[in-house]
């Protein structure tokens, strides 16, 4: 059992027969009925990271979906969400590629696409897993105490692009040269690049505490796993 910084819990089964129990629907009613109405049970995902994808991939399309699943060699419905690493805005326009998230089903899913690859319109490409990143605030920007928006005590917005003091979504600047980073007090880049020297220091050290960074594939029965 452990608590979650967005505030969900994620409980972790011992066995197959309890994973088995708590998927069959009026069980899994009966378990909800010792929390909150407004409380749901939600599967646990894999989570990958693939590189230069086209960006002619459209992954709000079931149809475009099922089919990496087919040509993949993947069970359907494997892929449970798709999305953007970056946000369509920020492409330039010459841009061909893009990284997408793919969240899994199963590790044995997820692990096939690390070692084989997937097709996606026509390119192969491939995946690794998509590691939970140090917790940076959005409303100013810092890695310091773990804190989101949310919780954020400074008064007024900071820009994750320029530094100054407005929301990142508002910001004009589009020039890189120009670009302020708040957290290493330079210019040059932006407080959101992960090749921010802030970023990458906090993401190896975050990357030591953690368990799943030690391995390439998400570890299962099989010994190629470990």
């Amino acid at each position: 059992l452990r608590k979650l910084t967005h505030g969900g819990i994620l409980y972790e089964l011992n066995n197959q027969e309890s994973v088995a129990w708590l998927n069959i629907p009026g069980n899994r009613s009966s378990f909800l009925e010792h929390f909150r109405v407004e409380v749901i049970i939600k599967d646990r995902s894999y989570q990958l990271i693939v590189e230069n994808v086209p960006i002619s991939f459209n992954l709000t399309s079931p149809m475009a979906i099922a089919e990496i699943e087919t040509k993949g060699g993947l069970q359907q419905k494997s892929v449970i969400k798709a999305r953007y690493i970056k946000p369509v805005a920020r492409r330039t326009s010459n841009q061909r590629t893009t990284h997408i998230a793919l969240s899994l089903n199963s590790k044995t899913s997820a692990n096939q696409i690390i070692c084989h690859g997937i097709t996606i319109e026509g390119k192969k490409v491939y995946g690794r897993k998509l590691l939970l990143e140090p917790t940076q605030c959005l409303k100013c920007h810092t890695f310091d105490g773990s804190h989101l928006a949310s919780e954020c005590q400074q008064e007024h917005d900071t820009c994750g692009t320029c530094g100054e003091q407005h929301c990142t979504a508002e910001c004009k600047v589009d020039e890189p040269a120009t670009f302020h980073c708040v957290n290493c007090k330079v210019h040059g880049h932006a407080a959101w690049s992960c090749e921010c020297p802030t970023f990458m220091a906090k993401w190896e050290a975050h990357k030591k505490r953690n368990d799943e960074a030690q391995y390439i594939y998400f570890p299962t029965e099989d010994p190629m796993t470990w």
